[in-house]
C-alpha cells in the first residue's frame, strides 16, 4: 500500500482527529505483523502496529480488514488518547501471540522522544477480545532513553506459569516480566549495545543512521529439560547474540540488573550486513532479512552460525526492503507460515516518503514451501537445533559485575 487508511466508528470522529492532528494522513508507518488464525466461518486477522514516532497516528494497533482499511484494536477508544490516558495504547511497535491465545503487546508509552505515559506489557485474550492483563513497568526498570518495541513470550508448564522478554533498542537492556507473579525486571550487558560501525543503514540507494540497540529476538523451541535459548541482535550490528532463557528468569536480577559478562555470548562469524526482526520455527530454524541485497535467509540453530550455513530464501530489491515484522504462525491445519512486513524505510528516516508509489508490503507464505529443497533442512544427523548456542555458552558461577563505559567499546 502507497500510505495507510483508517476506519473511524463514526465520521465525526475522523474530523475530529484531523483537527486535533491525531490523524494527518500519510504520516503512519507500520512496523510489524501479527496473524490470528481461526476456524471457518470465522476469517483470520492481521494485526499490524503503527508507532507513534510523531503525531497524526489515530491508532496504534490494528487488525486489516478485506479493503485494506485499518480498525483499531481492540477498539477505537482506546487508541483516542494520542497520550492523555495511560490506560489506552500509546505507541505499540510490536506484538507476539502465544500458544495460549493471547496477543501480547507491548506500549512503549513514548510519543516521539517524549515519555508521556509509562510502558506497559499488556495481554488480550484473542478469542474475546477483552484485557486478560496489564504489567506496568516500574520506573526503576527503565531509563529515559528507554524504548521497549520487541515481545518475546516464553509459556512454560503451563498458560499461567509465562514469560515476556522485551527489547530496549534505545536503553541497550532487556526487560523480563514474570507474568504469574505479576513483577518484572532489567537486565543490561554490553552485547545489548549497538556498533557504532555499523550505524549507516543503505537501501536503494538512500542511506541513514540509526543507532538502535537490542531489537531482533527470537525464542528457540524447548529442550528436553526445559531450557530454550533467546536468540537476539541490535539492529546496529551483524552479529548474533544467545542466552539460555533460565539466566534471564532468575529473579537476582531485581537487586542488580548486571549480567555475568560469560552468561551470554556472541557467535564467531558474522552475517554479511545488518539485519530486522527474525523469528525461529518448531525445528529451531531461524528466518531474518538482510539490508542488501533486500532479502530474507534461514539458518539451522543446529549448525555454526555462519554464512556458509545462511541460506536465501527470497530476494527481491523492491519488496524486500527493511523486514521489520517476521513472524512464524501455526494454521489451522497446524502448518507453519512465515509472515514478513516490509517497507521502504529509508524513505521514512530520510523525509523522502512517496505516495505514489508502494511503500509498505505484507508477504505470507508455508513454511513447507518455503524450505522446499533448502539446505536448511539438511543439519549433521547427530545434532538437535541449539546445538551451536551450546557449544558457545559456558556455565559459570553466577556473579555481578559492574560495567563502566570503556567495557562497551
Amino acid at each position: 500500500m502507497a500510505c495507510l487508511q483508517f476506519a473511524f466508528p463514526r465520521e465525526a470522529l475522523r474530523q475530529i482527529a484531523m483537527e486535533k492532528q491525531y490523524y494527518v494522513p500519510g504520516n503512519s508507518v507500520p512496523i510489524d505483523v501479527d496473524v490470528y488464525h481461526r476456524r471457518s466461518p470465522e476469517k483470520s486477522r492481521i494485526f499490524v502496529t503503527i508507532p507513534r514516532f510523531d503525531v497524526g497516528r489515530p491508532v496504534t494497533l490494528g487488525t486489516v480488514d478485506d479493503q485494506g482499511e485499518i480498525h483499531g484494536y481492540p477498539d477505537y477508544s482506546w487508541h483516542d488518547n494520542q497520550g492523555y490516558n495511560c490506560d489506552g495504547l500509546t505507541s505499540v511497535f510490536r506484538t507476539a501471540i502465544d500458544t495460549c491465545n493471547r496477543l501480547w503487546v507491548v506500549d512503549s508509552g513514548k510519543i516521539g522522544d517524549m515519555q508521556v505515559c509509562p510502558p506497559q506489557v499488556l495481554a488480550f485474550d484473542l478469542q474475546a477480545d477483552r484485557l486478560l492483563y496489564r504489567h506496568k513497568v516500574n520506573a526503576s526498570n527503565y531509563i529515559a532513553t528507554s524504548l521497549f518495541i520487541t515481545p518475546v513470550v516464553d509459556v512454560r508448564s503451563d498458560c499461567r506459569d509465562t514469560f515476556v522478554y522485551v527489547a530496549d533498542v534505545s536503553g541497550f537492556g532487556l526487560l523480563v516480566v514474570d507474568v504469574h507473579r505479576d513483577r518484572s525486571w532489567r537486565v543490561t550487558h554490553r552485547h545489548f549495545f549497538p556498533y557504532p560501525s555499523h550505524g549507516t543503514f543503505t537501501i536503494d540507494g538512500e542511506s541513514f543512521d540509526l543507532m538502535d540497540g537490542v531489537l531482533g529476538m527470537a525464542l528457540s523451541p524447548h529442550l528436553p529439560n526445559g531450557e530454550c535459548f533467546l536468540y537476539f541482535h541490535a539492529l546496529a550490528s551483524t552479529s548474533e547474540n544467545v542466552v539460555r532463557t533460565s539466566i534471564l528468569r532468575n529473579d537476582s536480577f531485581l537487586r542488580d540488573s548486571n549480567a555475568d559478562p560469560n552468561s551470554i555470548n556472541v557467535f564467531p562469524e558474522k552475517r554479511p550486513n545488518q539485519s530486522a526482526a527474525e523469528a525461529m520455527n518448531k525445528d529451531g530454524i531461524l528466518f531474518f532479512g538482510l539490508m542488501e541485497p533486500p532479502s530474507i535467509w534461514c539458518w539451522n540453530s543446529a549448525t555454526e552460525f555462519g554464512p556458509k550455513n545462511f541460506h536465501q530464501i527470497a530476494m527481491n530489491r523492491e519488496t524486500l526492503q527493511f523486514a521489520s515484522g517476521l513472524k512464524i504462525i501455526k494454521n489451522v491445519k497446524g502448518e507453519e507460515e512465515l509472515w514478513v512486513l516490509t517497507s521502504s524505510f529509508q524513505r521514512v528516516m530520510t523525509g523522502s516518503l512517496n505516495s505514489n508509489r508502494v511503500n509498505f508490503r505484507i508477504h505470507a507464505e508455508k513454511i513447507s514451501n518455503i524450505l522446499e529443497d533448502s539446505l536448511c533442512l539438511a543439519p549433521p544427523k547427530d545434532r538437535a537445533h541449539g546445538h551451536h548456542a551450546n557449544s558457545i555458552l559456558k556455565d559459570v558461577p553466577r556473579q555481578h559485575w559492574k560495567y563502566g563505559a570503556v567495557a562497551y567499546l
